[in-house]
């Protein structure tokens, strides 16, 4: 929970960061990864931010605190810094507790597969772990082979490291990047995790947690950060668009059928068919991240810009996965 003096102390700290965020966002229009390599040379300390991931924070960085409320509701993945999941929308995860002593669980991963347009779903076992300096659980780590990951070794921690042209070099020896993915190429944990650091487990360290969402960032994920928003935040931010949503999405087809030049009582072709759909699929998931952006509890956004940057990658479709929100879902 928050104690006052932390909770006011973190919203002064990155007030003008919120400001100049709130400024530059409407300016923000490619939600698609851009070129990795933006600057020539990026020096990260992804662990060690002065505002976050120190062990002073407590229970701000609950890993335990992640897998009770995973077990209580269930949570969507919505923003995304890195590891694009092209392919795959409306992805959530529900666990199971199965041992307090050993901090354990089983999360159930459910998705959208846009190819097959068939829900589908995988199940991870995880448990809570301290990094070597840490005296709290501070780090989820996942099996994704079906079995219990083991509690060695323990997890390193930061791994600070500069991106240089297409090199990394990571502080670590660590050899992250040279891990071998056993997987098939198509699995879905490929792509959730796509540079898992070994064979036998993947770390998601918990930048930020509390009950309206949690913020995990993993070696398995580039480095990136990943924002679980709780389904109850946001089906109450769907249910108050009302028929915005529809709505949009009919302007955007009309737009688009305009501009491919599919008139009314007009057979479109196969290829318009397809160039409007997509002009609708990318238009009304652009119209619905940025919108939640300005909805999402003030704390996890200002928590995710000041430990993460700016989202790149677009995960929820808000007609695609209506579904998820009423669990009417689409048979496996």
């Amino acid at each position: 929970m928050w104690t006052t003096p932390v909770a006011m102390g973190l919203q002064y700290v990155v007030l003008f960061a919120y400001v100049a965020t709130a400024a530059a966002w409407p300016e923000i229009e490619d939600w698609t990864p851009g070129f990795h390599w933006t600057r020539k040379m990026t020096i990260k300390n992804p662990e060690n931010n002065p505002a976050f991931n120190y062990a002073g924070l407590g229970s701000l960085q609950d890993a335990w605190e992640v897998l009770e409320e995973t077990s209580n509701d269930t949570y969507f993945l919505m923003f995304r810094t890195e590891a694009p999941m092209d392919g795959y929308r409306c992805v959530s995860m529900t666990g199971y507790l199965t041992s307090k002593t050993n901090k354990t669980a089983n999360f159930t991963i459910t998705f959208y597969d846009t190819e097959t347009k068939k829900y589908e779903n995988v199940t991870i076992q995880v448990r809570a772990l301290k990094q070597a300096d840490y005296l709290l659980e501070n780090v989820v780590r996942a099996n994704l082979k079906g079995t219990l990951p083991n509690t060695t070794p323990v997890p390193p921690g930061s791994y600070t490291y500069a991106e240089y042209d297409n090199s990394t070099c990571y502080s670590r020896s660590t050899p992250f990047l040279d891990a071998e993915n056993d997987a098939a190429e198509d699995d879905f944990l490929d792509y959730l995790f796509p540079v898992q650091e070994s064979p036998q487990y993947v770390d998601m360290y918990v930048v930020y947690n509390q009950p309206e969402c949690y913020i995990l960032r993993s070696p398995a994920t580039l480095g990136g950060c990943d924002l679980w928003l709780r389904k109850t935040e946001l089906k109450r931010i769907v249910d108050d668009l009302g028929d915005e949503i529809v709505d949009k999405e009919e302007k955007l087809k009309k737009e688009s059928e305009k501009k491919y030049g599919v008139y009314e009582n007009c057979t479109a072709t196969e290829d318009q068919k397809e160039f409007v759909s997509l002009d609708v699929e990318d238009g009304i998931e652009r119209w619905f991240q940025d919108t939640v952006w300005k909805r999402v509890s003030p704390d996890c956004i200002l928590a995710f810009m000041l430990a993460c940057e700016k989202p790149v990658s677009r995960l929820y479709n808000p007609i695609t996965c209506n579904n998820s929100l009423t669990e009417q879902y689409v048979p496996f």
